[in-house]
C-alpha cells in the first residue's frame, strides 16, 4: 500500500464474527494439538459472555489470542529483544533469545504470553506465520466450522460494524490491538 509516496506496512488481525461463535473450541483445539503444546498451555481460549440491560440480553462467545498489538508491550518491554514485529503486524516471538525473566507476562494487559512449562520460557500465539507465508490459514481460522474465526489486513475492514472489544480493559489505547468482533445481536426479553 502507497500513501503519498510512502510504503506502508499491513497490518494483520483476528475479526471474529460473535454471532457465529459457536464457543466449540474447535480453533483452541486445532492450535493446540498443531503446535504441540501441553495440555497446561494453550495459545487461544474461549471466553463466555452473558449481557443483560434495559435493551435486551446478549449472550456469545470470544474466541481470543494474541492480539498482535500494533505497539505490543511485550516488544517493548522485553530486556532480551525476544520479541519483533513483522512488517505485515504479526509480532513473533523468539525463544533462543528468551530468558524467562517474565517482563512480558506481566506487562501485557491481555495477559497473553505465558511461560513455557518445559522450557520455562515465554510462550504464545505466533499467528502461523510460517503458514501465512505459504498462503495457508493459521490453524485456528481453518478449523472454524462456522467460519466465524477470520484473519485479514486491518486496513481494508468496514469498521462501522465492527468493534474493538466488549469492554474496555487497560492498556487499548497504548497497544492497539489487531482484533476486531462483529456486534453481537441483542434478544429482547418480554
Amino acid at each position: 500500500m502507497e500513501l503519498g509516496g510512502i510504503q506502508t506496512v499491513k497490518q494483520l488481525g483476528f475479526v471474529l464474527d460473535t454471532n457465529r461463535c459457536l464457543g466449540c473450541g474447535a480453533c483452541v483445539s486445532a492450535c493446540q494439538l498443531n503446535h504441540r503444546l501441553p495440555s497446561s498451555l494453550t495459545y487461544r481460549s474461549i471466553r463466555e459472555v452473558k449481557d443483560h440491560n434495559s435493551e435486551g440480553l446478549s449472550q456469545f462467545f470470544l474466541s481470543l489470542a494474541c492480539n498482535h498489538c500494533a505497539n505490543p508491550e511485550c516488544l517493548r518491554v522485553c530486556p532480551q529483544g525476544a520479541y519483533a514485529k513483522r512488517r505485515d503486524g504479526i509480532v513473533i516471538h523468539s525463544p533462543a533469545k528468551c530468558t524467562g525473566c517474565k517482563s512480558c507476562v506481566t506487562s501485557c494487559p491481555f495477559n497473553v504470553p505465558k511461560i513455557h512449562p518445559v522450557t520455562s520460557k515465554a510462550s504464545k500465539c505466533q499467528l502461523c506465520y510460517k503458514r501465512i507465508d505459504d498462503g495457508q490459514l493459521p490453524f485456528c481460522v481453518k478449523a472454524c466450522p462456522t467460519g466465524a474465526l477470520r484473519l485479514t489486513e486491518l486496513q481494508t475492514l468496514p469498521f462501522d460494524s465492527l468493534i474493538r472489544l466488549t469492554a474496555s480493559l487497560p492498556g487499548l489505547r497504548l497497544t492497539n490491538p489487531s482484533v476486531y468482533y462483529q456486534t453481537p445481536r441483542r434478544v429482547k426479553l418480554d
